[in-house]
């Protein structure tokens, strides 16, 4: 469902954010239908039509389904979702929410990006043109001055693997490297997973590209193996380091609704009474 009005899809927005939360952080288990419309527009503090563009959102993204007759159910995202719900799964670790996986989150991403870039790695040092090559290393020279800014360093890093996976040929390497930067970008929880140990992951990749610029293919594919191992290794200790400080919040725990935020903007500035019966003493006059 399309919703042309600009305005409503940022409500429906903001309304699909809530009712997510509620399903990842296990307010809303699988196979339990949510709450009837209009029970859950006036929780929210939306419309209905706002609701069922929220929910026609969360269908798309494999969290929820109609069912004719019976409302809206739940689905295991685990079964249903995509790529695309990681970025939200660890944002809400990071603020420290339980979620499933917790900081196996960050490791199965790396894991996953250690899998296709050492396969990446081997085939781009087959195929990478000198010019290829050498906007890598120009590429690699310039993420060292972005230290000090982990949205630019992620960015960097996101463009960086984007010159490996091209190099490859492999069209099917790129669309699915398509479907992990939707993920990460914009996403504060999976950009400190790149920028954790970013002096380290500078190391590598110029290690990398020795490899790669002597057309050892299986050696680049070894030293792709042995350093993105290690260099994931210490990301994570990092995010451990960093995860130990936040404040653990229990699956099913109250979670703001739109209303109730609007209820307390309202309220942080109360009325005068005076004021509102002059008010009502003037319309009746008139």
């Amino acid at each position: 469902m399309y919703d042309s009005n600009p305005a409503r899809r940022s409500v429906a927005s903001t309304a699909a954010d809530a009712l997510r939360l509620r399903i990842l952080t296990g307010r809303y288990l699988a196979g339990q239908t949510l709450p009837g419309e209009r029970e859950l527009s006036d929780e929210l503090g939306v419309s209905r039509l706002t609701l069922r563009s929220a929910i026609a959102h969360l269908e798309a993204e494999g969290l929820l389904r109609a069912v004719h007759g019976s409302g809206t159910r739940v689905l295991d995202f685990r079964q249903t979702g995509g790529l695309d719900l990681f970025g939200h799964l660890a944002s809400l670790v990071l603020s420290g929410a339980a979620v499933p996986g917790g900081l196996d989150l960050f490791a199965s991403l790396m894991e996953l990006r250690r899998a296709v870039a050492i396969e990446a790695v081997g085939l781009a040092t087959e195929r990478a043109s000198a010019d290829e090559l050498r906007a890598m290393r120009a590429h690699v020279v310039a993420m060292g001055a972005l230290l000090g800014d982990s949205h630019a360093f992620m960015v960097a890093d996101l463009a960086f693997a984007r010159l490996i996976v091209r190099a490859t040929g492999n069209l099917a390497y790129e669309l699915l490297f398509n479907s992990v930067v939707r993920t990460v970008e914009g996403n504060r929880g999976v950009e400190l997973a790149f920028f954790a140990n970013a002096k380290a992951t500078l190391a590598v990749y110029a290690r990398l590209l020795d490899r790669m610029e002597a057309r050892d293919h299986e050696r680049a594919r070894a030293t792709a193996a042995r350093l993105l191992h290690r260099l994931d290794r210490t990301t994570v200790d990092a995010l451990t380091m960093f995860l130990a400080a936040v404040p653990m919040i229990a699956p099913g725990a109250p979670i703001e609704t739109t209303k109730k935020t609007k209820t307390r903007s309202k309220g942080s500035k109360k009325a005068d009474p005076r004021t509102a019966a002059n008010s009502r003493r003037k319309r009746g006059g008139r």
